[in-house]
């Protein structure tokens, strides 16, 4: 009989201004699934929480699908499982929360079986369902991530944690933007010049994240790989980006959190000032939002 199990992972932000596709940040917002084993041969699915009433609760839930994925190449028949799943993070809105679910099924395989999978094995299987490693990264590992594909499609990365309290201010439009649309519209190629632009911060918000220096974000943050052509998808961000040339008491920066439409801000101060300066900025496009004030989550997934 296998004993009751609950598996957590983070929601994460990546890109973090000009780290398109690299840099990523774990987040405590968490999508939590429950499993232990069932009577019945079908599988049991229940959820609540964010997307509850618009994902599949079956064998079609991304869940289910990449879990069953990883036993079929594996070797292995899932035992009959009840599933319930309580999830916190927003659907569509750049938080990972598609690599959540990845990384919740491929980790229920894991539960399961009480077999760690290699960090080669957890990334390929992961890949089938998306493969773009920023946010697989942070949401398995936690903390603050660097992440890189190799030719031969093995991920290397680096993990740091996030000890140092920074604040963190989420505006979290009522509106979805889908990932694959949100991708479509960045270009091929760069002039070198924006290339170059985009390395420099890049590095310098690794160099932020790690030496602590978080008022180096200011300039950090800014970008000219995906913001600038994904704002037109997103009305009213190109003035919440305005927001950063403003001297706003207590604000360090703001930027789109993945592909969006959320919004991160980085502040030390005034939370509630810098959201109502957000939030108005959408309310002109009739756009509502909601707040979360969050930390870096540092233990990534976990199974207990």
């Amino acid at each position: 009989m296998i004993p009751k199990m609950t598996i957590q992972v983070p929601a994460s932000t990546t890109n973090l201004g000009a780290g398109f596709d690299t840099l990523g940040l774990a987040l405590q917002l968490y999508l939590k699934v429950a499993i232990e084993e069932s009577h019945r041969p079908e599988l049991s699915f229940t959820m609540d929480g964010e997307g509850a009433a618009d994902l599949p609760t079956g064998a079609e839930n991304l869940i289910a699908r990449v879990m069953r994925r990883v036993f079929e190449s594996e070797s292995k028949s899932p035992p009959p499982l009840r599933f319930h799943v309580s999830n916190q993070i927003p659907i569509a809105r750049g938080l990972g929360s598609s690599a959540a679910a990845i990384v919740a099924g491929i980790s229920c395989f894991e539960a399961v079986t009480g077999k760690d999978l290699t960090p080669e094995k957890f990334f390929r299987y992961a890949f089938e369902f998306e493969n773009h490693p920023d946010n697989i990264t942070a949401a398995r590992y936690g903390g603050f991530t660097v992440s890189c594909v190799g030719a031969n499609g093995q991920v290397t990365f680096s993990r740091s944690l996030m000890l140092d309290p920074l604040g963190i201010l989420l505006t979290v439009p009522e509106f979805h933007l889908q990932t694959e649309k949100a991708r479509a519209v960045i270009p091929k190629e760069l002039a070198l010049q924006d290339a170059v632009f985009n390395i420099q911060r890049s590095a310098l918000t690794v160099a932020a994240f790690l030496k602590k220096e978080f008022s180096l974000l200011k300039e950090s943050l800014l970008d000219k790989v995906h913001q600038p052509y994904r704002a037109p998808l997103i009305p009213g961000f190109s003035e919440v980006l305005a927001l950063n040339e403003e001297s706003i008491p207590g604000l360090i920066a703001v930027c789109l959190s993945g592909a969006g439409p959320s919004v991160l801000a980085f502040a030390e101060s005034n939370f509630e000032v810098i959201y109502q300066r957000i939030a108005q900025i959408f309310g002109k496009h009739g756009i509502s939002c909601r707040r979360f004030d969050l930390r870096v989550d540092n233990q990534g997934r976990v199974i207990s």
